[in-house]
């Protein structure tokens, strides 16, 4: 039955009709092996046209990246792994509103570090394949792990690293390309955001207003929840809270991508890729009591 619904959507959209509102956790890819704990798929993110659709999954002790295309129909194409440089992980993709390319982590040895810590790299769509894919300058890829980049429409990229000042195991940080200095400046996120536990798999709205990670903090519903929070008034972040239903289980919640409209939520649960929409998604926030972060 859930087959059925996912490819009618998938039809209506080809038709150019109006989809309609997706209220409840839906897969994505409804005929794909179940997952194992070795074979989770998380981090779905969509480029800013809608045409384009990457994740990641793991296999063991490696992780790569799948790449879909939109079909003429409006079909999606079957997952395709992308041959990017990496050692073993290729991990936490997040396309770009700003300028469009797909920013990634790879371990890939780019400073002659002879070590396996995970870079932020980037790539450009190149009609149906990719351009060359970069690593970001050292001012961002430290001897730390970098992962999880999300870049918002403005440019402002957010990550997590478990160097600078980090609290936890890993933190997210901020990074703003200084035009007059030529590179890039990294600065912490505000009191609320990062604890002592490891926060993870970045997702930000287009227009910037809202960021989700994973976190194991409290209060939670299961072992590991989706967090979100979102700018006030003022353009200063206001302090995250837990997602609470219908995202957030009992089970493992994470790995948080957008639309690339801006319109759908998308998420791994137990391993499985879902979507559902960003209104409904929303709508559990506050449900939990006491989310401050602990």
């Amino acid at each position: 039955m859930r087959s059925g619904i996912v490819l009618g959507l998938i039809l209506l959209a080809g038709c150019g009709a109006k989809i309609p509102e997706i209220d409840s956790p839906t897969p994505v890819l409804p005929n794909a092996e179940a997952p194992t704990v070795f074979s989770r798929a998380y981090g779905l993110t969509e480029s800013p046209d809608g045409m384009i659709r990457v994740f990641a999954k793991e296999a063991h002790d490696d992780t790569y990246l799948y790449e879909m295309r939109q079909q003429k129909d409006g079909s999606w194409s079957e997952p395709a792994r992308l041959e990017f440089p990496a050692q073993i992980k290729l991990t936490t993709p997040s396309f770009s509103h700003a300028d469009g390319m797909l920013y990634y982590s790879s371990d890939a040895d780019i400073f002659k570090r002879d070590q396996r810590d995970a870079n932020i790299w980037r790539v450009a769509p190149d009609g149906s394949g990719w351009g060359k894919p970069e690593p970001l300058p050292a001012s961002v890829n430290s001897d730390k792990d970098q992962l999880n980049p999300a870049m918002d429409a403005d440019g402002r990229l957010y990550f997590t690293d478990n160097g600078y000042e980090s609290k936890g195991s890993h933190d997210i940080f901020e990074a703003i390309f200084d035009d007059e200095a030529g590179d890039w400046v990294v600065s912490a996120m505000p009191d609320g955001f990062n604890t002592f536990r490891a926060e993870a798999h970045l997702a930000v709205t287009p227009d910037g207003q809202r960021i989700f990670f994973c976190s194991a903090r409290e209060p939670k519903l299961g072992s590991v929840d989706i967090w979100t929070a979102e700018r006030g008034a003022d353009g200063d972040w206001i302090e995250p809270q837990n997602l609470g239903e219908p995202v957030n289980t009992p089970g493992i919640d994470f790995g948080a991508g957008v639309s690339g409209d801006g319109s759908l939520l998308f998420f791994s649960r137990q391993g499985e890729l879902m979507m559902i929409s960003l209104d409904a998604a929303l709508a559990g926030i506050g449900t939990l009591e006491g989310d401050a972060a602990a």
